[in-house]
Formats: C-alpha cells, structure tokens, sequence
C-alpha cells in the first residue's frame, strides 16, 4: 500500500485563502489518500479564518477550526504537492526549500492542466500503477511535469486568486468561489485518476 500524498496548501496570513483551501480540499479528498495541510508565508501565528471565510465553511457543515502556522522547511520536505493561492506563495516556498521547486505551483494552475489535460493524465495514471495511491502519485507527477506546457494564462496574475483580506464582502465571496471551483475540479480529476483501470 502506497504512503497517502501530502497536499501543502499557502497563502500569505493562513487565515483567509490557504485555511479555506485545506478545509475543502481534505472534505472532497476523505475518501483518498491524501494528508492536507496549510500555512502562510507571512502568517497571522495561532489566529482562526477570518469571519467571512470561517461563515463560508460552516455554512458548508464544515469544521471552522483552525490556528494560523508559519510555513517552515518541515512543511515542505514530504510534500508531494506545493499549492500556492498565488505565485508569490510558490516562489516563498522554492525560497526557504529549493527542492521543492519540481512539486510547487499555483492552485489556478493546476486547474488549468486540469482543464487543458486532466482526462488523459487520468487515464494515463490509471493504466500504469496498481493502487489508489499509487495512481494518484501518478497523476500528480504527470501534472505537475506539464507546468510549461500547457497554454498560459492572457495575464500571469490569473494564476493568482487575490487576497481578500481588509477589502469588502464581494473581494472574500469572489476568493471562495474561486477556490470552491477548483477545488471542484482537482478533486474531481483526483478521483477520476485514483478510479480502477
């Protein structure tokens, strides 16, 4: 049986993007193996979500608990997939650990694999190894092989979701779309590659 997968989820405070992120990602994952965790590379430490964020989670029945973390190093060396909420969280990670500059992107950019690729690398990763774990190993490593590769975004900053923190309720209710959509799409394309042949 394959080791579950690691999935680190950043953000800059640990409180607004990054915590929804895990809360969600680790909801639609329960049945995978797959560990989720967040942090923030400037972190508000030991502070919960941010109300709005924090309201957006339990009116989904989730658990809103949460105390915000500083990235460390620790983090990053058995992670198997680095998602940053925006550019600037991968390049702090690739910063403090430079290893991890092959197992980093953007969260938006792994949706666009997804959405450019996501049927053939399931595929792919269901044809070639045995377990649920093992596939989805497989398709994570197929994604994040093709970061280059597929069509970029018109604007760069559209693989960043944008910090809602100070700004009003439309700036947080447009972040927890953006993340609730892909989270959507990632852990549908997870299940799909962690499926029997």
């Amino acid at each position: 049986m394959t080791a579950p997968l690691v999935f680190v989820v950043l953000c800059t405070g640990n409180i607004c993007r990054s915590p929804l992120a895990e809360v969600l990602l680790a909801d639609r994952l329960a049945d995978l193996p797959v560990t989720v965790r967040s942090a923030g590379t400037r972190a508000v430490v030991g502070e919960p979500m941010a109300p709005p964020i924090a309201q957006s989670v339990t009116a989904r029945g989730l658990d809103a608990g949460h105390a915000a973390v500083q990235l460390t190093r620790t983090h990053l060396v058995d992670a198997d997939l680095v998602l940053g909420l925006a550019r600037e969280h991968r390049r702090a990670a690739i910063e403090l650990h430079p290893r991890v500059v092959r197992r980093a992107m953007t969260l938006l950019e792994l949706v666009r694999i997804v959405e450019q690729q996501g049927a053939s690398l399931a595929a792919e990763a269901r044809a070639t190894e045995a377990d649920a774990g093992a596939r989805l190993r497989e398709a994570v490593r197929l994604a994040l092989a093709e970061r280059g590769s597929t069509l970029p975004p018109t604007v760069p900053e559209l693989d960043d979701v944008p910090d809602p923190w100070g700004r009003d309720d439309r700036a947080y209710a447009t972040a927890v779309q953006q993340i609730v959509d892909a989270v959507d799409t990632v852990s549908h394309w997870l299940h799909r590659s962690a499926g029997p042949r």
